[in-house]
């Protein structure tokens, strides 16, 4: 019984990876500009509804380049906690996929999540568990982001202002607000950037610079995030305060832009209304030099990937 469990599980694991590649690979053609579902809106009760009304495979290579990296870089954050983990024998689930119609998440998935089903021991291997999966992720975006920028062209005649970036989906603008990071890579690698100007990204650049961004919301010092196990595992019960602290300035941010408010309310639903890490049944012991510079590293990519007003519709 035990095995034929652990089949189906894998089995749900696989087909939900699946989906939501074939999500993103749908939402890369909306960015090429295709809609390989040949979508039809129909007006359902007072609201418009989009129906797919068939699969245009020859033109799904469209959606690949965009796909194939986003997903990827989500599987390798997932996969550094998953090894992580097993590194310190901690039992944890394969990876859970979240498929979402691009239609209304725009990428197709809602990321991925992996379940921790033993205690933790040790502020070490909460460290090493919460810190491997962004820096896994962040050091895939980063060349990916650089190359897509190369890729990426600047907009004559537009002015970027707040929202520099900006990709389509099919006819429809999204704007894309910087960061000290990506502003930095904007200037190294996009020929005639500049303050001000409008950059066209590539789908290899958006893939980029939505895997830095997935990973700065996953390092916010709050609960069960991986900024909650890090700051957990470096100072401790005092990780409650700050994440006290940030919860309260997500309530201004959310009138620059309303995914703080959102991202904030899943944080409380998954924490069940607390943003104070769990406690562990051993915390004495000290995190170590290499792990505290670590720990202060990732706070600083933090730093350098936040936007207050990532997205514009």
């Amino acid at each position: 019984m035990q095995v034929k469990a652990f089949r189906n599980r894998t089995a749900l694991h696989l087909a939900l990876f699946l989906a939501a590649l074939f999500s993103a690979i749908v939402a890369g053609g909306f960015m090429a500009g295709i809609d390989v579902l040949d979508t039809r809106f129909t007006r359902i009760g007072g609201s418009w509804f989009p129906v797919p009304t068939r699969l245009r495979l020859a033109e799904l290579a469209a959606g690949l380049p965009f796909a194939l990296t986003f997903v990827g870089i989500l599987l390798g954050h997932e996969l550094g906690h998953y090894f992580a983990a097993r590194r310190h024998r901690v039992p944890v689930s394969l990876p859970y996929f979240i498929p979402f119609p691009p239609y209304f998440s725009l990428v197709g998935t809602l990321g991925a999540f992996i379940r921790i089903r033993g205690l933790i021991p040790r502020r070490s291997v909460l460290f090493d568990i919460g810190v491997a999966g962004p820096a896994v992720s962040f050091l895939l975006s980063l060349p990916v982001l650089v190359i897509g920028l190369r890729l990426s062209e600047v907009l004559a005649g537009n002015q970027g202002g707040l929202y520099p970036f900006l990709v389509y989906f099919l006819t429809e603008p999204v704007w894309i607000g910087s960061s000290a990071l990506l502003h930095a890579a904007a200037v190294l690698a996009v020929p005639g950037f500049e303050n001000g100007s409008a950059v066209l990204l590539h789908p290899l650049a958006f893939a980029g610079w939505l895997g830095i961004f997935v990973t700065a919301l996953n390092l916010l010092p709050l609960g069960q995030l991986d900024g909650g196990h890090i700051l957990y595992a470096l100072a401790g019960r005092r990780q409650r305060a700050a994440a006290q602290a940030f919860l309260l300035l997500m309530v201004p941010l959310g009138f620059i832009w309303w995914g703080w408010w959102l991202w904030g309310g899943v944080v409380l639903l998954i924490g069940r209304g607390r943003v104070a890490h769990p406690h562990l049944a051993s915390e004495d012991e000290p995190l170590g030099r290499g792990r505290t510079i670590l720990a202060w590293a990732s706070f600083a990519l933090l730093l350098l990937s936040f936007s207050p007003a990532p997205l514009r519709l």
